[in-house]
């Protein structure tokens, strides 16, 4: 983390986000339009991904007899942490026929995909290297996770207001439990980073004290940083009510 090639990738996401914001406010990108680029984008690095992890040998299932089983991914590479799971909510934000759905989608997609695609391409967990099929994958879906995020902002229909502050809540905390009842049916997978850091030596966020010291401060910051996320929109809607 934070190695030389770490910061050209932060520069390169940073270029790419800019340029796709402003070329999405130029074309007057439309909603249904944003989240099917996104859709694409979610395809093509699912896709890059699963033939990434298949071709290598150490996917390959033998029995001890050295037949040969299959050849499958791991349970890791299963779409169901926070910016993963995006790939679902864009999905379904896209094609459902329900605009409560929808908006819930979209208003869920926003802060929690934002902020996890930024802490990931910080905290980056795969090598920083040119000569990686799976950096590209890493970066370019974060990256486009940003761009959509902030897209979705200017795009939404349903406002950030204090319920919608509550719904991602709820909604997070739904994600979290169902992360825990997968962690558990794997015991190999730390989804949503619920059974353990997702690195080792980050302040606050570590084993020091315990594992319910950990859970606890790890919703904390997941509350602190969505409340700050929010703030503003809170702020502005509640000025422009007064005046109304």
């Amino acid at each position: 983390m934070f190695e030389p090639l770490h910061f050209v990738w932060l520069a390169i996401s940073a270029v790419l986000i800019t340029v796709g914001v402003i070329l999405a406010v130029k074309k007057n990108l439309s909603l249904n339009g944003a989240l099917t680029i996104f859709c694409v984008i979610c395809v093509l690095s699912e896709v890059v991904k699963i033939f990434y992890v298949l071709i290598r040998k150490e996917r390959f299932l033998f029995k001890d007899n050295g037949e040969f089983l299959g050849a499958y991914i791991k349970e890791t590479d299963l779409p169901f942490h926070l910016c993963s799971m995006q790939i679902i909510f864009s999905f379904i934000a896209r094609f459902t026929k329900s605009e409560k759905v929808k908006n819930f989608c979209i208003t869920f997609m926003i802060p929690t995909g934002l902020i996890g695609a930024i802490a990931a391409l910080f905290i980056i967990t795969v090598p920083t290297v040119f000569t990686n099929v799976r950096t590209y994958q890493y970066v370019l879906y974060h990256a486009g996770l940003v761009w959509i995020s902030i897209v979705l902002i200017f795009k939404k229909k349903e406002r950030l207001d204090i319920k919608a502050f509550f719904k991602v809540i709820i909604g997070l905390f739904v994600a979290a439990i169902f992360a825990i009842y997968i962690n558990g049916l794997t015991q190999n997978t730390n989804f949503l980073y619920v059974s353990a850091p997702p690195m080792e030596g980050l302040p606050v966020l570590n084993m020091n004290n315990g594992y319910l010291c950990y859970f606890l401060s790890y919703m904390g910051v997941a509350v602190l940083l969505l409340l700050i996320f929010f703030l503003p929109f809170i702020i502005y809607y509640k000025v422009k009510d007064k005046k109304q």
